[in-house]
């Protein structure tokens, strides 16, 4: 798990060259112009989604992991905690869903911790990592957030 501020996402180029495309691109983008909904950069080898909702209880985010993609996290208005745990060979509570490319996990709150973001902040998730998205900080509350996913294969 990386974290930091959108003008040191340039730093995080040089460790796959799949991540270097996706940042160069994203950082090209308008963030404040972005419309909800599912874009292409390099067909289903990077793509983007931008994703309107409303934070929730910890207690109602189910923390996930993905095996093929990392994900790059920008928030874009609002504030969201993001659960965080490395993979360590815990058993998923569900089945892995290959065409999500995604396992959920029950995870003791105990063995979590949390970073919160907020507009201009990002956060990158890898297959390494166990993360729970969506968590409200102080109560709930509407966020825009772009995600990045790019295939780490």
């Amino acid at each position: 798990m990386i974290t930091g501020t959108l003008p040191q996402l340039h730093l995080y180029k040089s460790i796959h060259p799949a991540l270097a495309k996706a940042i160069e691109h994203v950082l090209q983008l308008d963030l404040a112009t972005l419309v909800a909904g599912k874009y292409e950069i390099d067909g289903a080898a990077i793509f983007y989604m931008v994703n309107e909702y409303n934070t929730k209880p910890a207690m109602e985010c189910e923390p996930e992991r993905h095996r093929k993609y990392a994900d790059i996290q920008i928030m874009i208005n609002g504030e969201e905690k993001f659960g965080y745990t490395p993979f360590i060979n815990q058993r998923p509570s569900t089945d892995f869903l290959p065409d999500n490319d995604v396992a959920f996990y029950t995870i003791p709150g105990e063995e979590i911790d949390y970073i919160t973001l907020t507009p201009g902040k990002f956060i990158i998730f890898f297959t390494t990592d166990i993360h729970q998205p969506e968590v409200y900080v102080d109560a709930p509350q509407p966020v825009k957030k772009l995600v990045v996913k790019v295939n780490m294969q």
